[in-house]
């Protein structure tokens, strides 16, 4: 004989509580998505910022004042100088100051032990120093991040390199390191696949990036030659790296690179300009303010005084 009792009732209740939970977060990640499909969507990029001092911390605020939907970053996301151990290394370099942009972390620190995004809104490319200084690599990286993050589609079955939509913008996020098992050539897997996903997009506009340049006029580092797939006629609209710590643009056969180093690291200087370099500032820290509309996406570079240090639109093809 079923017996129905007031511990049935309150399991059934719970059950009920916790779809509904489960409905809305879905439903919140969705319209956090798709936001920006009919108005302008402002996003912000930084690179090799991972340092935890002033320097990042004036970056931060700077992005700050923007209210950006989300914020992509190029690389070096971590500097030994940040300290930290294990899980607590990216709470120290990034969670402390771009908390409100994340979600789906997992630390063993304290200054930043959850993220207070709705939905994951800081999408990282891995860097150099990811590896070498956030030991054991990349597990270090891939145990914080959950990337892109719950509510995203990827097809890339791996978070080293991956793809995500926000509003009218595909981005594309690649893995430029030697050690990625996929390789970094123009014919490697890594490669073959954004080719194909880029085939697919149906989104207004495509922007790939990833850690190292492909063309830059640096005294350090310098160009990284291995990167030169041919991204413009796969269907990018722009391409973005970091690893010099300096802000460049150049702009070949009509197609923009754009070099974002200025995040919070040490500043490098410049060597012989690169063929199509048009813009070159190393004086100050800063970042990138991007707006997007239905027929353009303007790149805006900033110091951290607020200077405007470049000014760059795509227009819609």
């Amino acid at each position: 004989m079923w017996v129905y009792h007031e511990g049935m009732k309150r399991s059934r209740a719970i059950t009920v509580i916790a779809a509904a939970l489960l409905f809305v977060a879905v439903t919140v990640a969705t319209a956090v998505i798709a936001q920006a499909a009919t108005r302008p969507m402002v996003f912000a990029v930084i690179g090799d910022y991972g340092m935890d001092d002033a320097h990042e911390a004036a970056v931060a605020k700077l992005v700050k004042s923007w209210k950006p939907s989300f914020v992509i970053a190029t690389g070096d996301g971590y500097y030994k100088p940040a300290g930290g151990t294990g899980g607590a290394r990216y709470d120290e370099s990034t969670g402390k100051y771009y908390r409100r942009y994340l979600k789906d972390i997992t630390t063993s620190g304290t200054a930043a032990p959850t993220g207070t995004a709705a939905i994951n809104s800081f999408f990282p490319a891995m860097g150099n120093h990811d590896y070498s200084d956030a030991t054991p690599s990349p597990s270090c990286y891939t145990s914080y991040f959950k990337l892109p993050g719950t509510g995203y589609k990827n097809s890339s079955g791996n978070e080293r390199y991956y793809e995500f939509a926000r509003g009218r913008v595909h981005f594309f996020v690649l893995n430029s390191n030697p050690e990625e098992p996929d390789g970094v050539s123009s014919t490697s897997k890594q490669a073959k696949w954004l080719k194909r996903r880029l085939a697919a997009s149906r989104s207004t506009f495509n922007i790939v990036y990833d850690h190292h340049p492909p063309y830059c006029s640096d005294s350090v580092h310098h160009s990284s030659k291995w990167m030169r797939w041919p991204y413009k006629s796969w269907g990018a609209d722009a391409m973005l790296s970091g690893h010099a710590h300096v802000y460049e643009r150049v702009v070949r056969k009509g197609f923009p690179y754009f070099v974002n180093g200025i995040g919070g690291a040490k500043r490098y200087s410049f060597g012989t300009p690169v063929s199509g370099s048009k813009v070159r500032y190393r004086k100050n820290w800063g970042a990138q303010r991007v707006t997007v509309t239905a027929t353009t996406m303007t790149f805006e570079c900033y110091s951290i005084s607020g200077k405007k240090v470049d000014n760059y639109t795509v227009r819609v093809k």
